[in-house]
């Protein structure tokens, strides 16, 4: 009976290594191009001749609108007089 339970942890622990390897073998292989996207990407950007800090100026404008100018209030119409 305890050959039986060797046997039945072994196998667990051979099963759960074997799906963690795949899941990290799978998840590096995804993550491995993710340099030469970004790389890709910002080499698009800059080829205009723009340098970082150019093109990062406009990030940190801001339009603030005028303050109102103070107008005169208005003048109320003289409501009819009742009858």
């Amino acid at each position: 009976m305890t050959k039986k339970s060797y046997v039945l942890n072994f196998s667990i622990i051979v099963g759960v290594a074997t799906a963690l390897l795949l899941f990290i073998f799978i998840l590096v292989s995804h993550h491995r191009t993710v340099p030469d996207r970004v790389q890709k990407d910002r080499s698009g950007l800059l080829a205009t001749g723009s340098s970082a800090p150019e093109l990062a100026k406009p990030v940190g404008e801001v339009n603030v609108p005028a303050a109102p100018t103070e107008r005169a209030p208005a003048k109320k119409a003289a409501a009819p007089s009742p009858r």
